[in-house]
């Protein structure tokens, strides 16, 4: 099994049954992976590990409202 990119996951039709189901809009869930890949390339970049600063900081309630 290979890791889906973000275009795949956002034209998986599971992953939209389950936004849909969340009440999580696509642009929501669009703008949470375009943050994630950023912070992902930035810390890379510098080498550190980047721990979220408080702990709901990536929930789905959180994403819902980017």
């Amino acid at each position: 099994m290979h890791e889906m990119t973000p275009s795949e996951m956002l034209r998986d039709p599971m992953i939209r049954q389950l936004l849909r189901a969340d009440r999580i809009s696509l642009a929501s869930f669009e703008a949470l992976l375009d943050a994630a890949a950023r912070r992902h390339a930035r810390c890379a970049g510098d080498g550190t590990f980047a721990a979220p600063k408080t702990p709901d900081s990536w929930s789905v309630y959180a994403a819902a409202h980017i």
